[in-house]
């Protein structure tokens, strides 16, 4: 028996990863709401359309709706948004919110930043509204459990207040903590250590019961920065009009290499200058478009899949490597596994390549994410 036990514990011990103590924690809800004719209808009655910004009445009255619930449901940092953008969130301690062409930035400090603000068009009808909740305090991830249900509850309250039908919103969660992993190398020798506990028996765990109809996906995001010393050694013939094309077989070859040396099967290598999103996707389909590269994602799917994406006549500011989870990668109900599989790969292309972890970072996300209907 004790033998036994001893072989569980050194097995179980593989799925727990140490990350630096200043690692950075997040979690966001976004409340998704098609916008139809009827919920025009049910907020405002309806629109003049010979007006300049037919939609302006009803965003401030449908917003002003939103903040007066979720303020009752104790929610102190809310944002409504009705901008046809991605929707990102990052830590900083400086709050501001950015806006590209087709993403929202939103930059928040969990422990001190909070506020209800809209961000819309008056002129322009959006596809859909979102209402982006951001969990604020400390040990996000303790009482990310207690959010969810929180704003589960606002959510069919402002459901139910406006008409809606059961099932027409989509409630995201997303999660996510960030860290230099060779934070180590540059003396911060402090760490902290999770599992990735699989986010509803996380809740579950926390007395929080979510709906069995629901999806989830995991993954890992490295932004490795294009540093000088990647340029080293590559055959670049800048009178060429794809003079990068070595450059980036060889950090395809570093990055295949690592992948298979870590049994990673499912990633991705995004070297064109787009921004990824990953999305729960059954058919696991890849769309490029504009500065956006949609990755759909299919969990129940094990098969080996690896998407690579570079223009050889680009020199991009930061490579990308995206690793997948899937159903088979999910050990004891958590990500610990498949973490420190990624974060090895990583670790693997860094020697391939030369890497100056002392000083240089390479930054990791940790995404977990689940969706369901209210």
């Amino acid at each position: 028996m004790r033998r036994t036990s001893s072989i569980l514990k050194k097995h179980r011990s593989g799925e727990r990863v140490y990350v630096p103590s200043d690692s950075r924690d997040n979690q966001y809800i976004l409340a998704e709401i098609p916008l139809t004719d009827n919920l025009i209808d049910l907020v405002c009655g309806g629109i003049d359309k010979t007006a300049d910004k037919p939609y302006q009445k009803f965003y401030q009255a449908f917003s002003h709706k939103v903040f007066d619930i979720v303020e009752d449901h104790g929610l102190s940092h809310v944002n409504f948004v009705a901008n046809n953008r991605l929707v990102r969130v990052r830590y900083s301690g400086e709050q501001q919110v950015l806006h590209t062409e087709q993403q929202s930035f939103f930059f928040y400090c969990p422990e001190h930043n909070s506020t209800f603000k809209g961000y819309f068009d008056g002129a322009v009808r959006a596809r859909k509204v979102k209402i982006l909740f951001l969990a604020t305090g400390q040990e996000l991830r303790v009482n990310s459990g207690k959010f969810h249900y929180k704003v589960y509850q606002a959510i069919k309250d402002i459901s139910k207040k406006i008409g809606l039908a059961e099932n027409e919103i989509k409630l995201r969660d997303h999660q996510h903590l960030t860290f230099d992993i060779f934070a180590k190398e540059k003396g911060d020798t402090n760490s902290v250590s999770h599992t990735f506990r699989e986010i509803a028996d996380r809740y579950e765990s926390q007395n929080q019961s979510i709906s069995k109809d629901h999806t989830s996906i995991a993954y890992v995001v490295a932004s490795i920065p294009m540093a000088r010393r990647l340029l080293k050694g590559a055959d670049i013939d800048y009178l060429s009009n794809e003079p990068f094309t070595k450059l980036y077989q060889k950090i395809e070859s570093a990055f295949n290499n690592a992948c298979n040396a870590n049994q990673i099967n499912q990633a991705a290598m995004i070297a064109n200058g787009v921004s990824p999103f990953v999305r729960y996707d059954e058919d696991e389909t890849t769309n490029v478009a504009g500065e956006l590269i949609s990755i759909g994602v299919n969990p129940n799917n094990a098969e080996t899949r690896f998407c690579v994406h570079w223009e050889a006549d680009q020199l991009v500011d930061t490579l990308r490597f995206v690793f997948f989870a899937d159903k088979s990668d999910e050990t004891h109900h958590n990500y610990g596994k498949f973490v420190n599989q990624a974060i090895a790969a990583v670790r693997a292309f860094s020697d391939e390549v030369n890497w100056k972890k002392e000083s240089d970072d390479i930054i990791v996300r940790v995404h977990q994410h689940i969706m369901l209907n209210v």
